[in-house]
């Protein structure tokens, strides 16, 4: 058996890594302004590092497009809007923004907006000032939305607004999205679910709004499917279930306080639209007085229990 020269290697593998050279990376400096940093993202490698120089630092009058998988850091960077969305990420696939300060700083702009975005990840930033904190529309899917903090947005639109306008789906492929950690205060919608969803929506905490969570599915059976879990989620103001095609769903372990604005409804539900009698249902099943339900809802294999609220709850 050959001996193996430990040394030899070890040399070896210092020398690829002086060859190689570090991992690629982009710096963004405090004296860059919107049309450098724009450049610096155009010119960015696909996967490499945006890395903002270490806050609290201000940028002011930035709006932001990134059509490419790259990682943004925002080390605690605070971004201050220019009149329209900070980052827009539309027709991307694998981008992070992370620890960002977003001031939107315009009542119609949003902190991340776009359309056909999959596989990003937004964790850890904090979003006021402006109309929806997150808004992602027409097609998405794999989106990790975790640990932000979107407050103080002038009773702005949503908080965090998914919308899917596919109209033909397959939820078996479809990649889920996962909602976790988020604290929302102060908009008319905390977390907004528009046409088809997948995915588990957990620990968020939803205060000052109009109804904390909005569900609908566009008044359409083939664009409004619903595959979610709910669980664990402080919830001010209730939920506004409006016609989702639901193939699965359930609602366990969370806490709702309040009912939805200008209802006596902790679960105001419409189902004019909705495909089956699934949606009363939710109601008989929905435990808020300590009773724990687990009975399937009618046609699908979905259950709620160990909810508590104040007990108003009907079907309009």
């Amino acid at each position: 058996m050959k001996n193996i020269n430990k040394a030899g290697i070890l040399a070896l593998l210092i020398a690829l890594s002086v060859l190689m050279g570090p991992v690629s990376a982009v710096n963004i400096y405090q004296g860059d302004n919107n049309t450098v940093i724009q450049e610096k993202i155009n010119n960015a490698s696909v996967g490499e590092n945006v890395t903002f120089e270490s806050g609290p630092l201000n940028y002011t009058g930035i709006n932001l497009t990134v059509n490419k998988a790259l990682n943004l850091q925002g080390n605690g960077a605070i971004l201050v809007g220019g009149g329209s969305s900070i980052f827009t990420i539309t027709g991307t696939n694998g981008v992070t923004i992370r620890d960002f300060i977003i001031n939107i700083n315009n009542n119609t702009a949003d902190g991340i907006t776009g359309s056909n975005v999959y596989n990003c990840n937004i964790t850890n930033n904090t979003i006021m000032n402006g109309d929806d904190g997150i808004n992602i529309f027409m097609h998405y899917g794999g989106l990790i939305i975790a640990n932000n903090t979107i407050t103080d947005m002038n009773n702005g639109r949503d908080g965090i607004s998914l919308v899917n306008h596919n109209t033909t789906i397959d939820m078996d492929t479809y990649a889920p999205t996962l909602i976790e950690g988020n604290t929302i205060d102060d908009v008319q919608y905390g977390i907004f679910l528009g046409g088809n969803f997948k995915g588990t929506i957990t620990n968020n905490d939803v205060t000052g709004t109009v109804a904390g969570m909005n569900i609908t599915g566009k008044r359409a059976a083939t664009n409004g499917i619903l595959n979610a879990t709910i669980c664990n989620n402080t919830i001010n103001r209730g939920i506004a279930v409006e016609v989702p095609n639901i193939s699965f769903l359930e609602l366990c372990y969370n806490i709702i306080t309040g009912v939805v604005d200008d209802t006596e409804y902790s679960i105001l539900t419409n189902d004019v639209f909705a495909t089956g009698d699934i949606l009363g249902d939710i109601i008989v099943n929905f435990n808020y007085l300590g009773y724990n339900a687990t009975d399937d809802f009618k046609g699908v294999t979905s259950e709620a229990h160990n909810n508590t609220g104040p007990g108003a709850y009907s079907v309009p």
